[in-house]
């Protein structure tokens, strides 16, 4: 090939470059995507984009939106750039009703950034779908039902319904892990206590709770049972139980007590120790399966019950046993202590129920001996005749003291209804001497009032007259003294008011 084809060649190559260049110049697309959530909450915020594209040198919009739906909480809607500043601008709306609403750019003015190029500009817009959440709510599913319900290695009694919540379940001797698989009927739905769970011998209440996508819960309940070796079968107070083997089966362990093994009808059972109390403590089980700490005496291979009460740091184990120095001033009585029945003594005299004595060992130390129980301030002391001789002395103290207001109040009493008779005796005396006399009283001489005589019964006329008001009575005594002063007769000076006057 010679040089002038090669030339030729490479100028109609050129030539077509900037033919095709121009052309894509020409179809170059100026655009504005505006990007938003798909749904919102009423009341709740959320953010909308706008983004020119990269063609684009210079721009002008605005962005256009429902204001009854949709409030504006930042950002400028008019927007004016250039190359050189961000394509995008960013808002904050804040939904106020429901219903679906769109974002779009509106108003466009777009440039391309090529001084050859033409620009085809195109807006996009995006929706929002707005509700309340009482709205987003009635749309939950409420089901919150199980399809399937199965423990590994056993069969459900009865078969499974996912309207019975009840089942029961049957695993084999020294099964420590049980594996629980269930499936949802609706898959909105959540669901806890599948999986591989812990068990133990005997029964094992497990649940398996199911809560639907409007928040209702179904549980359904398992009762797996795990076989147990040669249970031991043992009676306490006439009630059968069933002695627990393995360890583990308490919340905690008695404050004193230490992890051990006791054996039992050649078997390991699990324990726990007090060496200063020399007390053995296993774990025994009910027919419904609920646990609870027993003394068990190796000697005697018997049990107990193991009445535990603490106050004030003090741990006592509370004894079945009576005590055989218990003191004449108290009496057996039956209490209570954390919600324990205790049987126990009471203060005689005690009306406020406060001071009880039991016969208890001490877990720290293993002695056995009378505590003093004081109810209102939860505590216990060593018993000694001075402590009981000082309550005693509080109560008769305040006994003293109840006797001796009820004394006072009754001499009160006494008293104030003495004086009273003494009044309403003398006015009686002063109403019948001033009603006695008659007009005849101006010959007596006061010397003679003494031995005046016996008034007769008189008419009812008669005594119409003589009732007169008290005014009228003592004026007329008034007027007889006048005459009796002026007569000046030899006379011995009484007062009206003496109680020798009659």
């Amino acid at each position: 090939m010679n040089k002038k084809i090669k030339i030729l060649l490479f100028s109609l190559f050129i030539l077509l470059f900037t033919f095709i260049v121009k052309i894509d110049d020409v179809k170059a697309a100026c655009s504005v995507r505006v990007s938003s959530p798909k749904s919102a909450v009423v009341g709740s915020t959320f953010k909308v984009s706008a983004t020119v594209s990269s063609d684009v040198g210079s721009w002008y919009y605005v962005l256009s939106y429902d204001s009854s739906k949709v409030q504006l909480v930042s950002g400028n809607p008019k927007v004016v750039g250039v190359i050189g500043d961000s394509k995008t601008s960013s808002y904050t709306f804040k939904a106020i009703s429901s219903g679906t609403t769109s974002f779009k750019a509106v108003n466009l003015s777009l440039a391309s950034n090529s001084t050859n190029a033409q620009c085809s500009a195109s807006a996009g817009s995006s929706s929002i779908t707005m509700k309340t959440q009482a709205e987003i709510e009635a749309g939950y599913s409420k089901n919150n039902n199980l399809s399937s319900l199965s423990v590994e290695g056993g069969e459900l009694t009865p078969t499974f319904d996912k309207n019975n919540l009840e089942y029961s379940v049957t695993l084999p001797v020294d099964t420590t892990k049980a594996i629980i698989n269930a499936t949802l009927e609706d898959k909105t739905a959540s669901i806890t206590g599948i999986g591989e769970v812990d068990v133990i011998d005997g029964i094992n209440k497990k649940e398996v709770v199911v809560t639907a996508q409007h928040g209702e819960k179904k549980t359904y309940v398992l009762n797996i049972t795990v076989k147990e070796l040669d249970p031991i079968k043992v009676k306490v107070d006439g009630k059968e139980y069933t002695v627990v083997r393995k360890k583990g089966q308490i919340e905690s362990i008695p404050t004193g007590f230490i992890e051990s093994t006791v054996t039992i009808n050649d078997q390991e059972i699990a324990a726990y120790k007090n060496e200063a109390a020399k007390l053995t403590l296993v774990v025994l089980k009910d027919d419904k399966d609920n646990k609870a700490l027993f003394i068990y005496d190796e000697k005697k291979k018997k049990y107990s019950k193991f009445n535990e009460v603490t106050a004030a740091s003090v741990n006592l184990l509370i004894l079945d046993e009576k005590a055989s120095d218990v003191p004449k001033e108290f009496k057996e009585k039956t209490f209570k202590i954390e919600g324990k029945s205790i049987n126990g003594y009471k203060l005689k005299g005690d009306t406020n129920d406060r001071y009880y004595l039991v016969y208890a060992q001490n877990m720290e130390t293993g002695n056995k001996g009378l505590y003093l129980y004081d109810s209102r301030d939860k505590t216990f002391q060593i018993y000694f005749s001075d402590i009981v001789d000082l309550k005693n002395k509080d109560i008769n103290t305040r006994n003293y003291i109840i006797i001796g207001l009820g004394l006072f109040t009754l001499l009160l009493l006494i008293i104030i209804l003495a004086k009273n008779k003494k009044i309403r005796k003398l006015k009686n005396r002063f109403t019948n001497d001033s009603s006695s006399r008659d007009e005849k009283t101006d010959s007596y001489e006061l010397d003679d009032l003494d031995d005046r005589p016996v008034v007769k019964e008189i008419s009812e006329d008669e005594y119409t007259i003589r009732k007169k008001s008290k005014k009228q009575k003592l004026e007329e005594i008034r007027k007889a003294k006048e005459r009796l002063d002026r007569s000046k007769p030899s006379y011995r000076k009484v007062s009206l008011e003496d109680d020798d006057y009659e």
